[in-house]
Order: C-alpha cells, then structure tokens, then sequence
C-alpha cells in the first residue's frame, strides 16, 4: 500500500480518532463529514445521540489522552467533572444499591464538549512527524472509486471523485458499506441484530445553587424481566445535570413536560426525581430511539478489497445505555495503528479482525444484559446465556457489598478486563462466599434535601464506604 493519501468518512468519534492514527502514517489524510462542524462545544445535526449521557469509559479515556497528550487536562479546564465509580454514585443495581466503595473514575462531560476537543486537536498545526488533517465538510460520499475490485478513493455527491492509498468507513448506524461492497462484486457480511427495544429522553438540568447531596451521580437501573427503566442524573460542564430516562420493550422515555417527571417517579427509586423535581430545565426534551445493538460480520468474509477499511458503529454499534461504544471506538484505533505498523499484505482483513475483538467484550455485555427483556427482538436467547446471567446476578449482588468483586466488575465495564475475568478463581470464591452468608442489604438513601433543608437530619445516607 502506498501512503500517500488516506481518507476517512464520518467525523464521529471512530472518525476523529481514526484520522489521528493514520495522520503518523500517511503523507496526507481527508476527513469528510456531510455536516458542518461547529466552532464552539454545542451540538449539532450529525450527531442526533448528542443530547443524551455519554461515557468515556478508562480505556477510552487512556487511549484518547495518548493520541491527544494533555486532553483531559483540557477538558478538566473546560468543567467536565471527575466522578469516583462506585464512590461518588449513587448506584441502584438490579441486586440493590451499591456500597460508595473507593473504586476508578470517569470523566463526565458533555458530547459536544468533548467532540470539540478532540476536533481542535485534530486539525491544529501538528508537532513532529505527524500529517495535518484536512476538513472537508458539507460533501457526502456516494460509492467508492474502484480499481477492479480494489478501493483507489470515494465518490463525492457533488460528482467529484477524490483518490486515496486507503478509505475509512465511520460514518456510524447508518454506513452504506454493504452497498459499497455490493457494487464491488463482495457479498453482504453476516449481521446480528439485538434490539431491546429501548428509547431514551433527555434534557439539561441547572443544579440547584446550594444543592448539597453526598453523590455526584446518580443511576437508577432498571431490574429485567420486572421492570424496564432505567434514570441516570450526571454533572456536566457548566454547572449541569444531565437526566436521561430510558425504557426497554417500548416503555419508552417520554418527551411531554408532566409525563417526564412521572416517568422519573416511576422509577425503582424516588431519589432521581427528587432531585429534578424543582430543578430548572435548561433544554427541551429530546428523544432518541435508534438503539439496537447491531455487528456487521466484515471480520467472516473471505474476501475483501484493497484500500478499504470499516470501524466504529459502521461495524458494530451498542445499545448505547452502557455508554461503551466510544471506548471500543477508541481501541479500534489502537488496532488500526498496530496494522499500519505492520506492513505486508493482508492489512485490511487483519484491521477488520481486530475491530471484531475491539468490539467482543463490549458485545457480550450489551447483549447479555439486553436479552434479559422479554421483548427483545433477537434470533434466539441461547441456554448459555441464561447460565451466564444467572451468575452475572450473583457477581453483581456481590459487588454490591464486597470491594474486590465490585472492582472486577467496574473494570469490566469500563473495558479494562475481559467478561471472563468475572470467572476467575478469586471472584468464584468470593461471589460463593456472599451467597452463603448473604450480607445485609445496603438500606435506601434517604432523598436529596433541597438547598433550604441542607441542615435537616441527614443520617441514614447510608452505603458511604471510608
């Protein structure tokens, strides 16, 4: 492969951080986004899940910050807030709620904060060896140039045609590559799709001045099969909850005024609503329903064109409630970095490969925990996985009142273990020690005191773990 010239499709995050790579590997990369990009942190059309929480969990967080050096120093500058998980959650298991155990963190910001960040450091004059990205926003791509049935560039919709050594596909849920493909002479790849069915609402809150709570965070899941929904309350930049409420088996989250705060009472919990009760709204309600869990087999099929790469949701999208596709985004470009450094034939079907194992953790997560609903549209919910989340339900009553397992759990979570580390000799030991003793449930929290009640009784917030 010549390396002259590399273009990336989609200026999501697979996209950003995809360019970042293969700027250290090409004389010359083109990022092309159909939307304009904005010049300030707000949102914007091309990214309709914006509005919604979003996570970077810590293996997101550490491979962004060593594409970016120095960006979550950037990002803390900006406001986003550093939150202790479990210690600064308040955290409703499907088990109960979790002890306030010292744990890991994540970084709780805006998406168009971070998309802004990482978009200025992307397109800033670069330091070293690295190539300048250029921009093109406000094209759309319409096929791929071919070279037989190689890939030499992409087609534009303004009938222009732009030529490329190699041709990212991120552009997300919505990639045409299948069709691509087609008109190539390859075969559609293998999918699965596992659809829980599930809907968010959210809207930006103002936190209340004099709010004192002992929490950051809060996050209400829901328990399958009896109930469906789930809340979750995070700060943002800016002075800002962030409530999103959500609901599988289309028990969607409303967007009415009054059926939102009685969706927030409905939950298994009234801590949530209870602190957005009297909050001041600062956007309308905005709905998102677009969440299946969908993997495009690219990694099965036995042939493949030259020049032609696809990451990202492009390839296999989550249900976005665990908050893990922009982390397995990031580790996708990790994969495609180590295949430019490797050169010899064969690069883009060992890069597909490793976007499949990028994305297998995370899938057995998402899925797992999906096809608990009753009304997820699915092939088939196999034996295996009953076995396995009848276990899971141990893990997590566990965690919730034993450090150790909770660490292993929230590693898993946050990408930085692999699921079958919940089966390692420790956890077994420790999940059958907790069943046979079967400790003390932690007790409710008592709800959130409103600024003007910050000196009433507050003992009973139990579950604060020294």
């Amino acid at each position: 492969m010549k390396r002259e010239h590399a273009v990336v499709v989609g200026g999501s995050m697979a996209g950003l951080l995809a360019a970042r790579v293969l700027s250290a590997h090409f004389d010359r990369v083109t990022l092309i986004e159909r939307d304009r990009f904005p010049d300030e942190p707000v949102f914007r059309a091309g990214v309709p899940q914006a509005r919604h929480v979003h996570v970077l969990w810590n293996r997101g967080r550490e491979v962004v910050e060593v594409l970016f050096p120095g960006l979550e120093d950037t990002l803390g500058m900006a406001g986003a807030v550093v939150v202790g998980v479990p210690a600064d959650v308040l955290w409703l298991t499907s088990a109960g709620w979790r002890r306030r155990f010292d744990g890991t963190e994540m970084l709780s910001c805006s998406r168009p904060l971070l998309d802004w960040a990482v978009r200025r450091r992307l397109t800033e004059a670069p330091d070293g060896d690295r190539a300048k990205v250029d921009v093109l926003e406000g094209h759309h791509v319409t096929g791929l140039l071919a070279q037989g049935r190689d890939v030499a560039g992409v087609v534009l919709g303004s009938g222009g045609e732009l030529p490329a050594d190699l041709v990212v596909d991120a552009t997300g849920r919505g990639s045409r590559a299948p069709s691509w493909l087609a008109a190539l002479g390859y075969p559609a790849p293998p999918e699965t799709r596992v659809d829980p069915l599930l809907g968010y609402a959210s809207r930006y809150y103002a936190i209340p001045p004099g709010f004192d709570a002992d929490w950051k965070a809060l996050y209400i899941q829901a328990d399958p099969p009896a109930t469906r929904r789930t809340g979750g309350l995070f700060p943002l930049e800016g002075g800002r909850w962030l409530c999103s409420l959500s609901g599988a088996g289309r028990d969607y989250g409303p967007t009415g005024e009054d059926a939102f705060l009685e969706f927030a009472k409905g939950l298994r919990s009234p801590v949530l609503y209870e602190a957005i009760r009297d909050a001041e709204p600062l956007t309308p309600i905005t709905a998102f329903r677009r969440t299946a869990n969908h993997r495009r087999h690219y990694e099965r099929l036995r042939a493949w064109p030259r020049g032609f790469v696809v990451t990202g949701d492009a390839a296999c999208a989550f249900n976005p409630i665990y908050g893990q596709g922009m982390s397995v985004a990031a580790v996708a470009a990790l994969a495609l970095d180590r295949c430019l450094r490797e050169p010899g034939p064969g690069f883009e079907r060992r890069f597909q490969r490793g976007v499949a194992r990028s994305a297998a953790g995370a899938w057995l997560v998402a899925t797992g925990e999906d096809l608990r609903y009753r009304e997820t549209e699915a092939a088939h919910v196999r034996l295996r996985t009953r076995v396995i989340n009848a276990y899971v339900d141990e893990v997590v009553a566990t965690a919730n009142v034993d450090r150790h397992v909770c660490r292993r759990l929230v590693d898993v979570l946050a990408l930085m273990a692999a699921p079958t580390s919940l089966f390692a000799p420790a956890v077994l030991a420790r999940v059958a020690a907790n069943r046979v003793r079967r400790p003390a449930p932690v007790p409710m929290p008592v709800p959130s005191r409103p600024p003007h009640d910050r000196n009433a009784e507050t003992s009973g917030r139990p579950g604060r773990d020294p």
